[in-house]
């Protein structure tokens, strides 16, 4: 539901003795949050209630129900905010404020370092609300890079309550409290690609093969980016390229139709275009709140001709069309993107499982040793 529709007093009657927020500002934070809303769903220990906020907060809300997790609230802003952090700070801290108000969680739970996930865990602390952070401590120890979710990450680290760590180990410079528990990246638990051509070039790319080149495109002055792609295969035999968009019909893609390294698809469903983000060595789009949201799943990007930010990191970078391909190469031939460990599937339910240990629901913050312990490709869903 949406703020505007109904008020906040029909959600659904209370029948846990403990609820959660579950707040999204971003797609990669919808990523992380989807899988962890379906855990609480089906242990049905605490009830979990999903929030989509954000500076586009319909973005968010659409990226929920694309997992096939819809928004439980979807908090709309009295006026859009202005680029400054500081502007979208201002407009969010009031709106989270009368939600926590409303609706008197025992607790909400942030991924990462995002300007509305270091909002939220202001907002909770001072209500006296527990802060569960996800995605603790993988950070490094630069803190400009990078900006400003770094420096977010360890404010909400001084906050938090309870730390659900993707590795075992905290990087340097990030907080991490005394119950850091490591649960994995839930990224894992979203639905696999329904394409296989997608499916297979994910377990290519995870066992160590070609590095892959995302590149989304929809106006008519990107179809130079479009036209140096056949070069770009010609000079990188390591790469295979996935073109989508608007310029996939377009007849300069169709040197690219029969090439045995490269997809052309007119439309992604999200789902799947988040397995695909998260698994490219770089992105390239025309599209600035995609190139926005690329670092939060872990990949370097490049906007088309866009407004030139400069950005401490340099983890987005503004190229004039002519010289996309040059910072594309400089990026692919720097150091590899680094393999995602294997993932068993049960990273969202270990999230769950700590949780309902926090409110002393049950005696361990792990999973029981009777889980399954076979690992899964996410991609294709087959045990390796």
């Amino acid at each position: 539901m949406t703020e505007l529709d109904q008020p906040l007093g029909s959600l659904p009657a209370q029948d846990h003795d403990h609820d959660v927020l579950l707040i999204a500002g971003s797609r990669p934070e919808v990523a992380r949050l989807a899988p962890v809303a379906t855990a609480f769903a089906e242990s049905d220990r605490i009830r979990a209630l999903t929030v989509a906020t954000g500076p586009d907060p319909m973005a968010v809300h659409e990226a929920f129900e694309s997992l096939g997790v819809p928004a439980d609230v979807t908090q709309l802003l009295r006026e859009p905010p202005g680029p400054h952090p500081a502007a979208i700070a201002s407009l969010l801290m009031t709106r989270l404020d009368e939600l926590l108000v409303d609706l008197d969680p025992s607790a909400v739970m942030v991924y990462g370092g995002g300007m509305t996930a270091v909002v939220a865990a202001q907002v909770a602390f001072w209500r006296q609300i527990p802060v569960v952070h996800l995605q603790a401590g993988v950070a490094g120890d630069d803190l400009l890079c990078p900006f400003p979710q770094e420096a977010n990450r360890r404010v909400i680290g001084q906050l938090a309550s309870l730390f659900l760590t993707t590795t075992g180990d905290a990087a340097l410079g990030s907080p991490v409290g005394p119950n850091a528990i490591s649960v994995g990246d839930t990224l894992a638990a979203n639905p696999r690609p329904a394409d296989l051509r997608f499916a297979r070039l994910l377990r290519r790319v995870r066992s160590g093969g070609p590095q892959m080149v995302l590149v989304g495109l929809d106006r008519p002055d990107s179809l130079g980016v479009l036209a140096s792609l056949p070069d770009l295969l010609d000079r990188e035999p390591d790469i295979e390229i996935v073109v989508y968009g608007e310029l996939a019909s377009h007849g300069a893609a169709y040197p690219l139709l029969g090439h045995p390294r490269a997809t052309v698809v007119r439309n992604l469903p999200l789902a799947e275009l988040v397995w695909l983000i998260a698994a490219s060595a770089v992105l390239v789009s025309d599209d600035p709140e995609l190139v926005t949201d690329a670092p939060g799943l872990g990949t370097p990007a490049v906007l088309v001709d866009g407004p030139h930010i400069p950005e401490p990191g340099d983890s987005i970078r503004s190229i004039l069309s002519p010289a996309v391909m040059t910072n594309v190469r400089q990026i692919i031939r720097a150091a590899p993107k680094p393999a995602s460990p294997p993932s068993d599937g049960l990273e969202a339910a270990r999230v769950e499982q700590a949780v309902a240990w926090m409110f002393g629901l049950c005696p361990s913050p792990v999973l029981s040793p009777t889980f399954p312990t076979s690992m899964t490709d996410p991609a294709t869903n087959t045990e390796v």
